[in-house]
């Protein structure tokens, strides 16, 4: 199986919560994303876009140094920028320098799976280009994972924003969406409720619901699978969606091309991306887990039920 992931890449800027300085680390949900499929062994190439300066080269030498391709990133004038804010309870708030353009095409031979979301599908001149891939790749029987990934800051109104992820929702036979992002999207409407309408339009679709230290839930049809997460020391929760995302599809991704998939695989599937979501979320940044730190974390998570 070889995942195609699309997407921006991003320069993190970490501050600590004790004062104002702060630390270049790799990041962009897509490229975590990348990284943490081919970590896991998974065949991955990367489409993106980085400047030839500093932050550029250090997405490259990241990229390089767990395995990902480089050969398919496009020159940009510089690199985008996150300003992550790290809170006393360990979550982020951000400020962004961000662009995106996406020029030229992207090839789908020999791929199985096309992964894409965040920012590279609402924001920017490449926006549309992405959202063009992924009605192709449909069009071609690509399965399409979709991850929200909503940053508001950089989304103007909601009203604005919404019919551009609905749309992605609807081309995607997979959807990871945190509870926040639900939230943010529908004000005052459960997550469940919102996940529900979502996973029962027109095609057949999983939707995964990431729900921070409560774990998540899975909609399948008329099935709804829940997971419980471990108790862990929290240093920032950066990358946490993104390595969850990877690591559900590093389980359950050649299954996409089934009708339906099973519930047993689905809550195998859940408890593994937990459980590397958990590995993540007790160090700094959106470091990678090792398949040897997921396997040592899953018995601290409960069944899938």
């Amino acid at each position: 199986m070889t995942f195609l992931v699309v997407g921006e890449s991003i320069a993190d800027l970490i501050g600590s919560p004790e004062d104002w300085r702060f630390t270049a680390v790799p990041g962009g949900s897509p490229l975590n994303v990348a990284v943490t499929l081919a970590g896991l062994g998974q065949p991955t190439r990367y489409v993106s876009e980085t400047g030839e300066d500093m932050f550029g080269a250090l997405l490259r030498d990241h990229l390089t140094r767990h395995g990902v391709r480089t050969d398919e990133l496009r020159n940009t004038q510089a690199t985008n920028l996150a300003i992550a804010r790290i809170g006393g309870d360990g979550s982020a708030t951000y400020d962004f320098r961000f662009g995106w353009r996406l020029a030229g095409s992207v090839p789908l031979s020999g791929v199985t799976c096309l992964h894409t979301g965040s920012l590279a599908t609402l924001v920017g001149q490449g926006a549309e280009e992405v959202r063009r891939l992924m009605r192709s790749a449909v069009t071609a029987g690509v399965p399409v994972s979709y991850d929200p990934n909503i940053r508001p800051a950089l989304l103007g109104p909601r009203s604005n924003a919404l019919p551009l992820v609905e749309e992605c929702t609807r081309l995607a036979r997979l959807v990871k969406v945190s509870a926040d992002d639900l939230g943010w999207l529908y004000p005052g409407e459960p997550d469940l409720d919102a996940a529900r309408r979502w996973s029962r339009l027109p095609g057949e679709r999983l939707v995964v619901v990431t729900r921070g230290g409560d774990g998540a839930i899975a909609i399948s049809g008329d099935h709804v699978i829940t997971c419980a997460a471990p108790a862990v020391q929290v240093a920032d929760t950066v990358g946490a969606g993104d390595t969850f995302a990877a690591a559900f599809l590093a389980v359950a991704g050649a299954a996409l091309t089934s009708p339906a998939l099973a519930p047993k695989q689905i809550a195998h599937a859940l408890r593994r991306a937990i459980a590397a979501a958990a590995v993540v979320c007790t160090r700094r940044g959106a470091a990678p887990p090792t398949p040897a730190e997921i396997d040592a974390m899953l018995p601290h998570v409960p069944e899938a039920a």
